[in-house]
């Protein structure tokens, strides 16, 4: 995970239609509170805002085609995802679903990110773990600004001062409880995403070797050339836009000595 600036100013369809349909949720909380805490009425949460093709695309140019969870390349096929869900949420895996969730922020922006299918659809889905749960926002009325939530909101934290990479696995820097749950629960370590992130550090390993050998050859011009070239490749690979930035800068800036520890 790595930082993620968005736009300030919204786009357009969440300010008007958005603002809209969030009224109608919030009368229609207002006039029967039971019945929406009991599952017996639902919101009818309209994809065709949210997840708008210029929300979308907004996203998609923000967080560089990446997953917000994952660093996935996933371009157009993500899912827009809720940071705080809007229709039901759990404190933990296994517990029961509680209802109503944050409706009320189903079209703002700075609770919308892109993600990927598996993130958002495998894991994430209704989490939303809070160190206090007694201090949850339940509906409208209340502030969600006394919430302290144990997934990192990497639109408004560095994910960087939580998770750090040994080689291609995260871990919580010093045991942290925020980096520590978002690793766990959207499975940061899953098989199948460590065996991406090894790849493309191998990868990127054995250009820093060869890079090595350039530089040591300054005498030489092919050399310096391919010096040159190397350098530039391994400055895209620190990018916000690159796959895998996090561990990336990691492996990059601790020379490949914590990858050569696993």
């Amino acid at each position: 995970m790595i930082r993620i600036h968005k736009p300030k100013i919204a786009p357009k369809k969440l300010t008007t239609d958005g603002k809209q349909k969030c009224k109608s949720h919030c009368d229609a909380y207002s006039l029967n509170p039971s019945a929406y805490e009991t599952n017996q009425e639902k919101f009818d949460f309209a994809s065709s805002i949210y997840a708008h093709e210029s929300v979308k695309e907004a996203l998609i140019k923000a967080q560089h085609q990446k997953c917000c969870f994952c660093e996935r390349i996933i371009g157009k096929n993500g899912d827009v995802e809720h940071f705080r869900p809007k229709g039901a949420y759990q404190q933990a895996k296994g517990e029961p679903l509680k209802y109503p969730a944050y409706y009320w922020l189903a079209y703002q922006w700075e609770n919308l990110y892109l993600s990927c299918p598996s993130c958002n659809s495998r894991h994430k889905k209704n989490l939303f773990p809070l160190q206090d749960p007694t201090k949850r926002a339940t509906n409208h009325n209340q502030r969600i600004t006394k919430e302290n939530p144990l997934f990192i909101d990497c639109g408004k934290e560095d994910p960087q001062e939580f998770i750090g990479f040994r080689a291609e696995y995260a871990y919580a820097i010093d045991g942290n409880p925020k980096g520590k749950i978002t690793i766990d629960y959207l499975d940061l370590n899953s098989e199948d995403l460590t065996e991406s992130r090894r790849q493309k550090l191998n990868s990127l390993r054995e250009l820093s070797k060869i890079l090595s050998s350039a530089i040591e050859n300054s005498d030489n011009q092919e050399w310096q050339k391919i010096a040159d070239e190397l350098k530039v490749y391994l400055a895209e690979a620190l990018a916000d836009s690159a796959e895998f930035a996090a561990a990336n800068r990691c492996a990059i800036y601790a020379e490949f000595q914590e990858s050569d520890l696993i």
